[in-house]
């Protein structure tokens, strides 16, 4: 079976489960329900034993704390996982961008395609549901028909209300939410996700290339801004989608790729990297720019609303023509997040780039 031979987990005492040994080639797994389950790494072959000689384990933990719905896991790898399943193209783009194409057994768009970077190997990739609809919405027929040993999503993704844990640990599936879904994530944690997938998948050099040229890219923003712009930032007002009231990005990645291209989120002292706050609030703080989240080539219609929308018709950057736009795949953290940095910096700042 896929956990021990392909993934070959393994938890310590004292987190969420515990293996014991039942027989040759055999462990028990226990989750936290009390469940019990049989994984078997008996059938190896020969060049699976070869690759994983060449393979270095690696340890990490699951931070279920965060979300509420466990205890902390540590998983160890002791072979790359072969079917992995992505949860939107965010995801997707990262192991385009670190060329494990040949690793995805497939993937949702989400509703926020990734309209900027450009990988063509995702057209060869096995979509699993029509554009607009996460593995949320998949059954766990679906899930299973699909025989992944791996899968990458938000923290929600796997609650009791989805794939749980353990579910997806009964069904030898190793669940990971990315260091850059939490609330209080900055570029670093992105960083951070390169890290990692690079050491479970065998690519660390191509992940430390990868994250370098992030920052080079980022640095750069940061010459051709200067100090000022980092000590009187401009305010913006993140439109993400939402009529009776706007979803906005406060805090989190995306509040720290603002505060990289130079901008502060009028709802930086919220506490959380994504809320519904009123449209009241909005005209109180008053923004110097207006920053729209394209989900899939509509931000000519989300312009058009805030242009005649009661509340926000008269706000001073909509009377300014101050309206830009960012794809929201890359505002969640992805292979294009340095780049969507420096598109925002040159919006906010078209007189510092020549």
């Amino acid at each position: 079976m896929r956990v021990m031979k392909t993934i070959g987990l393994t938890a310590l005492c004292g987190s969420m489960l515990l293996f014991s040994a039942c027989g040759s080639g055999s462990k028990t797994v226990t989750g936290s329900k009390g469940d019990s389950y049989q994984v078997s790494d008996q059938e190896k072959s020969v060049s699976t034993d070869e690759a994983n000689r060449k393979y270095e384990p690696y340890t990490i933990t699951l931070n279920l704390e965060r979300s509420g719905i466990g205890q902390n896991i540590k998983e160890t790898f002791t072979s790359a996982p072969k079917r992995v399943l992505l949860d939107g193209d965010q995801m997707t783009d990262i192991f385009l961008d670190l060329g494990l194409q040949d690793h995805i057994a497939g993937y949702t768009r989400g509703a926020c395609l990734s309209t900027v970077s450009e990988f063509p190997a995702r057209d060869s990739l096995n979509k699993v549901l029509e554009d607009g609809s996460n593995l949320s919405s998949a059954s766990k027929e679906q899930i299973l028909d699909l025989k992944p040993d791996f899968m990458m999503g938000w923290d929600s993704l796997f609650s009791e209300n989805h794939f749980s844990v353990d579910w997806c640990l009964q069904n030898h599936i190793i669940p990971y939410f990315p260091y850059c879904c939490s609330d209080s994530a900055t570029m670093e944690d992105l960083y951070q996700d390169y890290d990692v997938l690079g050491h479970v998948f065998g690519v660390s050099d191509k992940a430390k290339e990868r994250v370098e040229e992030m920052k080079k890219t980022i640095d750069q923003v940061h010459t051709s801004l200067g100090n000022e712009a980092y000590q009187k930032p401009v305010s913006v007002f993140v439109y993400d989608s939402g009529q009776d009231a706007p979803f906005t990005a406060c805090q989190g990645i995306p509040g720290d790729m603002i505060k990289k291209a130079g901008g502060l989120s009028i709802f930086d002292d919220i506490n959380k990297g994504w809320a519904t706050p009123s449209w009241e609030e909005v005209v109180q703080r008053d923004p110097d720019v207006i920053l729209v989240l394209d989900y899939n080539h509509d931000t000519e219609e989300k312009i058009n609303f805030l242009k005649t929308n009661e509340a926000t018709k008269n706000l001073r950057a909509v009377r300014e023509g101050k309206i830009y736009s960012a794809c929201c795949a890359d505002m969640q953290g992805s292979a294009g997040s340095a780049n969507a940095i420096k598109i925002m910096a040159k919006q906010f700042y078209p007189d510092k780039f020549h």
